[in-house]
């Protein structure tokens, strides 16, 4: 799939009320805000307008003012206001979303399915509440982003097979970056709210401190180091039961986790995430889970790298000069759904092409392969089969990545390790 994509950017300072009313009037001059009047009420089975304003009450107070805004913006009720756009039973479909954090950045891709995305950037500064700019779902939720600490938060769906009343994943995400300045404190937060479904939960802090909160309904667990990656699944033995059957997340985990070991600068990771031909990238927007937005972080100076679709041209937000008073200039992030590449295509097992100097070599099956005075400058292989394949000499390696890690890093790396274990 490839397509033109585009996300509206909308900014709002001041009470959380006035907050929700310019989220909602910044909403109605998009072409889905035009549509908003037309659209039939959704209402979750058994919504309590009472049970909503407890729990936002109990954890997020803002959250229920800034609701009274949003319905006012959006000339609606109350009560449909938050039966859709808060805690009310909502139903959240299941996403893919892949995270490093290393070196003190934080990279993410967020996959998910087109129609249900909200395609809103939002940077907000609520009075007495924490500054920040992160991804918009149902306005009052967040999918990911970095607040005015530096403190960056994504969320990462596990399973949704054994619910229990209790917050929503895109709330906790917009809870920890209202109201936490560091990875120490977004733990607490993360133990101390009831978790209704099983999500994993990413973050990093301006000093480098990263964490994945591993949270289900009955049990959390953490997982801490300066070089971290997640994705779908529960990593730690105690929550293996929650996990469900999800090839795609195991996938990408090597990827990552090889990436936060090589610990590339920005712009290099921010390549590696958002290239169409990345392991991580997804092309599966047919099947509601394609990757719709990246962001690289830098929490210690506040600063993030933004790009829409794939092979994005990213956009550079500073949070900090954001909560200080200035102004973000774009209002809009344009890019192209699954980039500018083709996806592989299953049906056709073997394809190779020419792209300039470049080789590019998908589905190929090259077990028991052997290589022998080749050369493979520059090379590109996807979806390979090298099972037994055997490297002889004088082959040439020069700028050739496996995983995204250059081979000349993975022979250093390999080097050091055997004088290391030989000494």
């Amino acid at each position: 799939m490839t397509t033109q994509w585009a996300v509206d950017v909308i900014s709002c300072k001041g009470s959380s009320y006035e907050i929700g009313k310019q989220m909602a009037q910044g909403f109605r001059k998009t072409p889905r805000g035009r549509a908003f009047k037309r659209r039939k009420e959704r209402r979750p089975f058994a919504f309590s307008l009472k049970n909503a304003e407890v729990a936002l009450g109990t954890y997020a107070p803002n959250i229920w003012e800034e609701l009274h805004g949003l319905a006012d913006g959006l000339e609606v009720t109350l009560e449909r206001a938050v039966a859709e756009f808060s805690n009310g039973r909502l139903r959240y479909p299941a996403r893919g979303c892949s995270a490093v954090m290393t070196g003190g950045l934080y990279g993410r891709n967020y996959d998910f399915n087109v129609r249900q995305y909200d395609k809103i950037l939002a940077a907000i500064k609520p009075d007495g509440i924490n500054a920040s700019v992160g991804f918009s779902d149902r306005f009052t939720g967040r999918d990911d982003g970095m607040n005015e600490h530096g403190l960056c938060v994504g969320l990462h769906y596990v399973n949704d097979k054994k619910w229990q009343p209790g917050l929503v994943c895109i709330l906790i995400v917009r809870i920890v970056l209202d109201q936490c300045a560091t990875t120490r404190e977004a733990i607490e937060m993360l133990r101390r709210v009831p978790h209704g479904l099983s999500f994993n939960y990413s973050l990093i802090d301006a000093s480098g401190d990263a964490a994945v909160v591993e949270a289900s309904p009955t049990a959390i667990e953490i997982r801490r180091g300066r070089q971290l990656a997640c994705t779908n699944h529960f990593q730690s033995p105690e929550l293996q039961a929650y996990n469900r059957r999800v090839p795609g997340s195991h996938r990408r985990l090597p990827p990552l986790e090889s990436w936060a070991c090589a610990q590339p600068v920005e712009e290099r990771l921010f390549g590696l995430l958002n290239s169409s031909k990345s392991p991580v990238f997804d092309h599966g927007y047919a099947k509601g889970s394609g990757t719709l937005h990246t962001i690289v972080c830098t929490p210690a100076t506040k600063e993030m790298l933004v790009g829409v679709g794939g092979d994005a041209s990213p956009v550079r937000v500073n949070v900090a000069d954001w909560s200080g008073g200035a102004a973000i200039h774009e209002s809009k992030l344009e890019g192209q759904l699954g980039g500018t590449l083709k996806p592989f295509d299953p049906k056709r097992r073997v394809r190779e092409t020419n792209t300039g100097s470049k080789n590019v070599f998908t589905g190929t099956n090259l077990a028991n392969a052997k290589f022998n005075n080749v050369n493979l400058a520059g090379a590109s292989f996807d979806d390979i089969n090298f099972a037994n394949a055997v490297i002889t000499n004088n082959c040439n390696f020069d700028g050739m990545e496996i995983a995204g890690v250059s081979v000349a890093e993975l022979f250093a790396a390999y080097n050091l390790n055997r004088s290391k274990s030989n000494s």
